[in-house]
């Protein structure tokens, strides 16, 4: 109790207001004697003295003797003096909360946001990609990581199609997660920090920001990108909705390049999003519910001139790798061999089940997406 009258004593809007109260108080009171009439009546001269010190000066009432006059020019004075000192304090807290921001240590009160923990040269990439796709359609980024305010400038004035915020601070942090306001996020992106110093693995920080995520908000869909696939059965492990892996496609485009030439370049084309005949994501018109995957290819080449690559829909049964105990256990080792032997990998679990050109008497679910070429 007695912290908090002190920290109310100290404050300036505190401060400021005692001081207006008390010279409009003691302005119509000392008023009183100095003056006769009607400017003396009732709470005329409180009236009086809180016009005369804002400058509003409407004229309803004036001091008529030598002594009241005198009495007003202070009253001008101390007035003038004590409402720039309250807009001055008014002004300093927006400019304040402004650098703030700009420093990335302010909450940031926004939903339905996409956050993007760590930075490296791929998350220009992933930014230009996200704009592109969105085209004219606005998103709130958070950004979450470690750059200085300069360069968030920058990427902010790079970027204007996108709502750039900024949280300066470790993305494995609680507290830092909540100035993003992680739990009314739609989507966290986790890439790691390569340049981080502290850090031996930079798959180590992801997995671990992952489970803090996940114990934080575990509605919120989490896409982790990774760079040793030895880790994934322990990122799985943390509740990790999607993962990409950086030699995903590496290897299988060099080799392409040598045995078939044609593959890496048309796949390039699908996978870039600058190009009009790249792979959509669009959705499947309820009237097609229940009739076969020919029907659909036949409406979808005949009416949008696309081609129908495959279906997916979005699995949220509980996964493998969330069955399986946080420790590396002989127990989950023998589970994890037993699976793959059976033909199910742990490291190839997904929450979306993807379809690709299934046969023709292929039955569409309601729940599922199609995948098309323009």
């Amino acid at each position: 109790m007695q912290y908090w009258f002190r920290a109310v004593i100290r404050n300036t809007f505190f401060q400021v207001g005692m001081g207006l109260l008390l010279v409009m108080f003691l302005g119509g009171w000392i008023l009183k004697l100095f003056e006769t009439g009607e400017i003396t009546q009732g709470e005329t001269p409180f009236w009086w003295a809180i016009v005369t010190m804002t400058t509003v000066g409407y004229g309803d009432y004036v001091p008529q003797s030598p002594q009241g006059r005198i009495f007003a020019v202070f009253v001008m004075f101390a007035g003038i003096s004590l409402v720039s000192l309250l807009t001055a304090s008014i002004s300093s807290i927006f400019v304040a909360k402004k650098i703030r921001e700009g420093k990335g240590l302010e909450k940031v009160d926004i939903k339905d946001h996409i956050i993007l923990c760590g930075w490296n040269r791929n998350g220009e990439q992933i930014l230009d990609s996200i704009q592109f796709l969105l085209g004219d359609r606005p998103r709130d980024i958070v950004l979450v990581n470690d750059l200085s305010e300069d360069e968030i400038n920058s990427l902010k004035n790079k970027f204007r199609n996108l709502r750039l915020h900024y949280v300066a601070g470790d993305f494995t942090s609680e507290r830092i997660l909540e100035r993003a306001s992680l739990e009314r996020a739609d989507t966290v992106v986790v890439i790691p920090n390569q340049t981080d110093p502290g850090v031996v693995s930079p798959d180590e920080k992801t997995i671990f920001a992952t489970l803090t995520i996940k114990s934080l908000a575990p509605k919120v869909r989490v896409i982790a990108y990774m760079i040793d696939r030895e880790n994934l059965k322990h990122i799985r492990r943390a509740n990790v909705d999607e993962v990409v892996m950086s030699d995903d496609f590496g290897a299988f485009l060099v080799a392409s390049h040598v045995v078939s030439p044609g593959v890496p370049q048309t796949l390039n084309a699908l996978l870039n999003n600058r190009t009009q005949n790249r792979f959509l994501r669009v959705s499947i018109p309820k009237e097609f519910v229940g009739k076969s995957y020919d029907e659909l290819f036949d409406y979808f080449r005949r009416k949008k001139h696309w081609v129908l690559v495959g279906v997916f829909s979005e699995d949220e049964s509980l996964g493998i790798g969330e069955i399986l105990s946080a420790d590396t256990s002989a127990l989950d080792a023998f589970i994890e061999r037993k699976l793959k032997e059976g033909g199910i990998s742990l490291q190839e679990e997904s929450k979306v089940r993807t379809v690709i050109n299934p046969p023709d008497e292929y039955i569409i679910q309601e729940n599922e997406r199609a995948i098309v070429i323009p």
